[in-house]
């Protein structure tokens, strides 16, 4: 509960998801524009990425319920009644809440990212580490095409939840900061 009357606050994203989100964060931008491809700071931050993925894709499975996958999972019917919503239909009203988590379409940005990062991953392993694919034109084009598509998803994510934040009146970024969100149907008593 926080400091205002009728604004409940619930924990959402406990340390390990947030310290996990800032990290693959940290170390997406440092590979991304600090450091040159192939050296060896390069080739750990993004081993370091990939070991930080297999942990959260594991704490979707046996972390806190916010964690979950199931708490989020963008399902056929999820996905629908949230577009429905945002179209300004009726939609299923019961799937078309906001989740105290993710949006339907907030997890598949989210899914889309951890996808590209695991690519990144892998064809980046492919290119320096193994004889086969040393290079190999479209293991490095490859690599390059889902570095950028992660750049032009990173502002699209943030003002999605910039939008989602103004929507519920709840700071959805610093959320994720502090692992605090307002439960749904709980408007602020100051807005």
């Amino acid at each position: 509960m926080s400091g205002k009357t009728g604004s409940k606050r619930v924990r959402v994203w406990d340390p390990l998801v947030r310290i996990v989100h800032w990290s693959l964060v940290a170390g997406f931008l440092a590979n991304y524009f600090l450091t040159e491809e192939g050296e060896t700071w390069h080739q750990w931050i993004g081993y370091g990425v990939v070991a930080l993925i297999g942990v959260r894709i594991l704490w979707g499975f046996v972390g806190p319920w916010s964690a979950r996958w199931r708490s989020f999972w963008p399902t056929p019917r999820r996905l629908r009644a949230s577009l429905r919503s945002h179209a300004g239909g009726a939609g299923d009203a019961a799937s078309a809440q906001p989740g105290i988590t993710h949006t339907p379409l907030g997890a598949v940005m989210m899914l889309t990212l951890l996808a590209l990062l695991l690519g990144l991953g892998t064809t980046g392993y492919m290119m320096e580490e193994t004889d086969l694919f040393w290079g190999v034109d479209w293991v490095e084009e490859a690599h390059e095409l889902m570095a950028n598509a992660i750049l032009v998803l990173i502002p699209l994510h943030v003002v999605g939840a910039l939008l989602e934040s103004r929507k519920r009146q709840d700071n959805l970024i610093a959320g994720m900061l502090h692992g605090y969100h307002r439960h749904p149907g709980h408007p602020r008593s100051d807005a």
